[in-house]
């Protein structure tokens, strides 16, 4: 049961998204400026921005240093998305925040109050000041120019693939949503940048021009070579700043291999720019990085696989995964997706591949009904429907196949929770 402190927090979604830094900084004044206390770094981009947030994490905290995370969504717990060197916050600590958040808005108006992601990021900035973290890394919300994260002062900028969403908000074209996202590199700052499609990549150098940064590229001014994969993970050498040679990694899929390159050359840069980091501290932090409901193998006989794929990228990179690990295996699909998500593309190219689809009913009013999700495959595939997620989860328990469970984050949560994880 959430206490009426968490539930208050929930009721602020009833305020929308509105995009606009001016309520963020607001809150944050009234804190005392939290954001303005330690350094930070901030990831935006579209897939892959929670792995390199939290293999960024794990190398700085090999390196000794506290370290703030802040990530979105949470899969289980809220908590999730506020911790430091790997403890999220504690529930009372948590509830605290949340009553003096109430204090500052019981003088104000309705028409100030803030959103829900601008009010738990105002308390997480605000815990980490307190708290004395060394250095935030924070993972952008949605988009990058309005995103409430972007009022940080960040000396450096990761932005990973960018890909197509939330075109009500940030554009329909990757111009339009590169421009949106390229809207956190700051003045004089350094930026890491995943392979980009050639739009988006002439959208970010263009502001890297104008804000007088520096830019590496993956593909171009670093990159990596595969040199081992298996079910318990994959091994690299990478090349960028340094050249390191036999990276372990436990995450699964070679999109992976790319986010982890982020932050190891990320890591890099910061040690040129007087942060302690040795080599060991790479090793030893791409090596614990755990994040759960991407490529999460569950079971392994039969097979299930959890991934929080939720885009048409993200889909054809977990298709990829697939083929890449278990080529000769079939797969049948659990599938659950968000209103706003592009549900056509990512249920065409899920039914190219699987051998029956289920769709299950997500608890959050933002899903899509499995009903409308199944009309979309008029072909003679294997369909069934379920009226909520543990019920689809019985049901694929039961069976002897090889399941993968995708589509949205909340839906690897919502599982995730049934398992008690």
């Amino acid at each position: 049961m959430s206490s009426p402190e968490i539930e208050f927090l929930y009721k602020l979604t009833d305020f929308g998204i509105k995009l606009g830094l001016e309520k963020i900084l607001f809150l944050l004044k009234k804190f005392g400026n939290p954001h303005l206390k330690y350094p930070s770094i901030l990831i935006g981009g579209t897939n892959g921005k929670g792995s390199v947030a939290k293999t960024l994490s794990e190398i700085l905290k090999s390196a000794g240093y506290k370290t703030g995370l802040y990530i979105s969504p949470h899969l289980v717990d809220i908590k999730e998305r506020i911790s430091i060197s790997g403890k999220k916050i504690e529930e009372e600590e948590f509830k605290e925040k949340i009553r003096d958040l109430k204090k500052i808005l019981s003088k104000l108006p309705y028409h100030m109050y803030p959103t829900f992601f601008e009010a738990i990021t105002s308390i997480a900035f605000s815990y980490f000041a307190e708290k004395k973290i060394d250095i935030l890394i924070c993972e952008v919300g949605m988009g990058g120019r309005f995103d409430a994260t972007n009022v940080l002062p960040s000396f450096l900028e990761i932005i990973t693939r960018i890909g197509i969403e939330h075109t009500k908000y940030l554009g329909k074209t990757y111009r339009e949503i590169a421009r949106e996202k390229a809207g956190i590199i700051k003045e004089r700052s350094i930026v890491i940048s995943s392979k980009q499609n050639i739009e988006a990549e002439e959208v970010i150098k263009n502001k890297v021009k104008e804000k007088k940064a520096e830019i590496y590229f993956y593909g171009k001014d670093f990159f990596s070579r595969r040199v081992q994969k298996g079910i318990e993970g994959q091994k690299f050498n990478f090349y960028g700043k340094e050249k390191i040679r036999n990276i372990k990694i436990p995450l699964l899929g070679k999109y992976q291999i790319e986010n982890v390159s982020l932050a190891i050359q990320s890591s890099l840069i910061m040690k040129e720019n007087g942060f302690r980091i040795e080599r060991k501290d790479i090793y030893e932090g791409v090596k614990r990085v755990e994040w759960p409901g991407r490529f999460q193998i569950l079971k392994e006989k039969p097979l299930i696989i959890l991934d929080g794929a939720h885009n048409p990228d993200g889909i054809n990179s977990l298709l990829s995964t697939i083929k890449d690990i278990f080529p000769d295996k079939k797969f049948s699909f659990l599938v659950a997706i968000l209103k706003d998500k592009d549900y056509l593309k990512m249920v065409r190219k899920i039914s190219k591949f699987a051998d029956e689809i289920i769709f299950a009913k997500l608890e959050t009013e933002r899903g899509i009904e499995p009903e409308k999700l199944s009309s979309i495959l008029r072909e003679n595939k294997k369909i069934k429907i379920f009226s909520s997620v543990k019920e689809s989860w019985e049901y694929i328990e039961k069976t002897e196949k090889n399941w993968i469970i995708c589509g949205s984050l909340y839906l690897a949560g919502e599982i995730l929770s049934l398992k008690g994880e």
